[in-house]
């Protein structure tokens, strides 16, 4: 009996020895700054904010390495003065800890704004999808082109993008949501639906892609805008797609197949070339950029049904102005226009 009680005393005594040793434990607070980017590029005469994610903003201090370059002020709000490269760093006023993140500001011209996608509106307005990330979940700045300079527009974020009659763009941002611009004040409207692509018709007419792949082959289902929600066309599938004034769709497949919709259920195949990307202006004119390490673009000839070489001409991305003529964006990222 004497052995029972003595071991129950020890193992009490053990118990009560790991419960205090559990309560005194400490686990150390991770006071590292963790900013929103560590590099960012954006464009000469825009603003951009900067922040750590776990401090408030009147808990860090800012500098620049070259304030000649890029400014920041005591919120975490970048200035991009002129093109150059800088160090922007974040130092805790409460810790021993820092963090850095390499702002690069380009040009705001043509030969100095790399862009990752174009479109070309019925009215003659193009707008264009930057590379200077604006949100991790929402993508890259959104542009309009006005001359040689290209105007970011404020509050959204987008991969693709296309125009309205009316000027007003529809992007699919990196989480694959729809947005609408909505008026002058700068509002944008969140769309019911997901997608990978949009376009829109010289008719008005909106199409895209949406986020179900529906053929290992081919991509994703085609949708058709009807005024309040999306309408699935049967038939085909694409990774990219355009609309002709007459609002009929265009796709390039995940096989670099083109097809034009010709009813509910039949897909024409437009052979003769591998395609990437796909564009069609309001008077008809059909461009594709191919596949070919050279990245030639290609003419569609109704009349024969086939396709013909731009000579000189090479990109990735394409639109087409209202008059026909390829807007496109090089394999440097570089835009061109007529």
């Amino acid at each position: 009996m004497k052995i029972i009680k003595l071991s129950l005393l020890l193992a009490c005594s053990l118990m009560i020895m790991l419960s205090a040793c559990v309560k005194n434990a400490t686990v150390e607070e991770d006071h590292s700054i963790k900013l929103t980017f560590d590099t960012i590029t954006i464009t000469q005469g825009v603003t951009q904010y900067l922040a750590a994610k776990n401090y408030h903003a009147n808990q860090i201090n800012w500098s620049s390495s070259d304030t000649s370059i890029v400014k920041i002020d005591s919120t975490g709000l970048i200035n991009a003065v002129k093109p150059g490269q800088v160090t922007i760093t974040a130092v805790s006023k409460l810790y021993a800890v820092s963090a850095k993140c390499i702002v690069t500001v380009v040009g705001d011209d043509l030969s100095e704004t790399k862009v990752s996608d174009v479109a070309a509106g019925a009215d003659g307005s193009i707008f264009a999808i930057g590379i200077d990330v604006v949100s991790p979940t929402g993508g890259f700045g959104i542009y309009k082109l006005a001359g040689n300079k290209l105007n970011k527009i404020p509050y959204c974020a987008g991969v693709r993008i296309a125009v309205a009659p009316n000027g007003k763009p529809w992007v699919v941002n990196k989480s694959h949501l729809i947005f609408r611009y909505r008026d002058s004040t700068s509002y944008w409207e969140t769309m019911p639906g997901t997608a990978t692509d949009i376009a829109v018709g010289a008719d008005g007419s909106v199409f895209a892609l949406s986020t179900e792949e529906v053929s290992p082959s081919g991509g994703y289902s085609i949708m058709k805008w009807n005024v309040d929600h999306w309408d699935v066309l049967p038939g085909c599938a694409g990774v990219r797609i355009a609309v002709d004034a007459h609002g009929t769709p265009w796709v390039v497949n995940k096989s670099n197949i083109v097809f034009r919709c010709g009813g509910s259920y039949l897909w024409d195949t437009i052979s003769g070339v591998a395609a990437n990307d796909i564009g069609i202006g309001a008077d008809g004119s059909v461009y594709v950029t191919g596949q070919e390490d050279a990245a030639p673009i290609y003419k569609f000839i109704s009349t024969t049904t086939s396709w013909s070489v731009v000579p000189d001409l090479s990109g990735t991305n394409i639109s087409v102005t209202p008059t026909g003529q390829p807007v496109y964006i090089d394999k440097s990222g570089v835009l061109h226009k007529p």
